[in-house]
């Protein structure tokens, strides 16, 4: 079946029967390679298509869960296939953690405290098992990332800053990312800005966020815009 057929069924289940049914029938698509893949479609798409946030948590505990019983498995016949099965259950879990990041402030998107918190667990979990992937400085650049933002919106500071700056620190190991030490930069501005360290973090911010728009670079354009638009979500007034 195609990725749009099944995710037309896995909509279909889930409104006339639940999402358990849903997963029941994923369950029944394939080897493990094919539903970890399986799996890690349904998240994005029940994220910009169903616009559910309840159903990203739901495929996504279910698919990390599949793979880890199926690595598992795997582990006493074939090390290559349990290590990418790992692997698809850490991209799951990253996706998931992007996924209930209030920061993007995605249209047609709401995220409770609780999906929220639910997504700190995913970001801590993805750190965790790349680690036992021997993975590259960019990765874990990248994965420290996404632990880093979960932290600073649960307004845990002072740890959101120490795993940014281990992000820095892959980054400049691998060398090869200078717009994204730039957005790394300018998440540590707005870390301290939250955490009443106002004028060094607006310095940093605004170094970061002018150096990022005066690239010609496509990432360096986006990165830029979402700085400036994760600051407009974290520094709203709160509803009483």
């Amino acid at each position: 079946m195609t990725r749009e057929e099944v995710y037309a069924a896995v909509q279909t289940l889930a409104t006339e029967e639940d999402l358990l049914a849903a997963s029941a029938y994923v369950l029944g698509l394939g080897d493990a390679q094919a539903l970890s893949l399986t799996f890690e479609n349904l998240i994005p798409d029940c994220y910009h298509k169903a616009k559910s946030i309840a159903q990203v948590l739901h495929f996504g505990h279910g698919g990390i869960h599949y793979c880890l019983a199926a690595a598992l498995a795997l582990d006493a016949k074939d090390d290559a296939a349990a290590r990418e099965v790992r692997f698809a259950a850490k991209r799951m879990a990253t996706n998931v953690a992007s996924f209930t990041w209030p920061g993007w402030d995605e249209p047609g998107i709401a995220i409770t405290p609780e999906q929220r918190r639910q997504g700190l667990m995913f970001a801590r979990y993805s750190v965790r098992q790349l680690h036992e992937l021997d993975p590259t400085a960019a990765q874990l650049a990248f994965t420290y990332w996404y632990l880093g933002a979960h932290l600073m919106a649960d307004r845990q500071y002072a740890e959101a800053l120490s795993v940014f700056a281990a992000a820095l620190a892959y980054n400049r190991e691998h060398g090869t990312d200078p717009e994204g030490r730039l957005m790394l930069e300018g998440y540590v501005g707005l870390t301290k800005q939250l955490a009443g360290q106002r004028e060094c973090g607006e310095i940093a911010f605004q170094s970061a966020v002018a150096a990022l728009e005066a690239s010609d670079s496509e990432d360096a354009q986006f990165y830029a815009a979402q700085l400036i638009s994760a600051r407009a979500v974290f520094t709203a007034p709160k509803s009483p």
